[in-house]
């Protein structure tokens, strides 16, 4: 077994399932989106060596059975541009921590079936062995923190049922404030026809491509519904949390869900003032100007959705 290597990239060839893994060194994850740790580490690892480093699954199973880790102590999820970037980022400030904030191998896991895998493994296996690789105590770090893609909402059933005893979390926002935000630089679950429609559970219409508000919209509904089918379940172990309840409530709150379980609050809270993805730049709250709101099944979804918060 090899200290400091995680996996990173699933790549489906005719002879079955390989893994690309990723030298760390001695260095943290702590960026925004695991896309540019893999960026940063992979051309570091370009500099020592033109090769890739590539095995079959099994050797994920092998070396999870030899890994001393952190067991995942929360999973986050969220709607996009409502606080969960802020929140990872609050999270990196104490080096006991590690986060993963939207890495694509946990995606590509989670959007094959268990048919695509060799006899002893499967999709939930495969999953959990790379949250123990990804969540290796490397630096002596002890809670381990997994932001999840938004379109992973609609995995809720399947991922509660295989951590029925880990802490979920859930944020939002109001939909005038999120397709603002994707106006200027559009995610991917927000570009009609980019990610299948499994993971979007909308149905691209021709009008779509012509107006991706529209679509950015529909999405929202779509997610705005599953929140409430998901606080229905009333599982004790799901937290909810809305944006418009404060930034500097949110980390508050989170440490509450978990049962107090953050440290260094004073630390994670000063970078509650700082831009999400810029550390360096202070956070300053848009005004939005939307005297008419367009969307209307997707403004009245969220409205319902906050009446349910209101209650809890």
């Amino acid at each position: 077994m090899i200290y400091n290597w995680i996996p990173y990239k699933l790549e489906m060839t005719a002879d079955g399932p390989l893994i690309h893994w990723l030298d760390l060194g001695n260095r943290r994850i702590v960026e925004p989106f695991f896309d540019e740790s893999i960026s940063w580490n992979r051309m570091v690892m370009r500099q020592r060596s033109r090769y890739q480093s590539v095995t079959t699954i099994e050797v994920v199973h092998r070396w999870a059975a030899e890994m001393n880790y952190a067991a995942p102590c929360a999973f986050i999820f969220h709607v996009s541009r409502c606080g969960s970037t802020l929140l990872s980022q609050c999270l990196v400030e104490d080096t006991k921590h590690i986060v993963i904030p939207e890495a694509p191998l946990l995606d590509d896991i989670l959007r094959l079936e268990d048919s695509a895998f060799p006899e002893g493994s499967s999709r939930q296996r495969l999953f959990n062995d790379t949250l123990k690789l990804l969540g290796q105590k490397r630096l002596n770090e002890s809670l381990l923190f997994i932001k999840l893609d938004s379109w992973h909402l609609y995995q809720y059933t399947l991922l509660r049922s295989w951590y029925p005893d880990t802490y979920f979390y859930f944020l939002s926002r109001e939909p005038k404030a999120i397709i603002r935000s994707h106006q200027k630089r559009r995610g991917i679950q927000m570009i009609p026809g980019y990610l299948p429609e499994s993971c979007t559970k909308i149905k691209v219409q021709v009008e779509h491509y012509t107006n991706f508000d529209q679509f950015t919209a529909d999405v929202l509904k779509g997610f705005y519904d599953h929140l409430m089918t998901i606080e229905a379940m009333q599982h004790p172990l799901d937290g909810f949390f809305d944006y418009n309840a404060g930034m500097d409530n949110m980390l508050k709150a989170f440490n509450n869900h978990i049962a107090n379980r953050l440290e260094n609050m004073e630390l994670m809270q000063a970078r509650t003032r700082q831009h999400s993805k810029n550390p360096k730049q202070p956070f300053e709250e848009p005004t939005l100007y939307w005297e008419d709101f367009p969307y209307r099944s997707c403004l009245s979804a969220y409205k319902n959705l906050v009446k349910i918060y209101e209650k809890r």
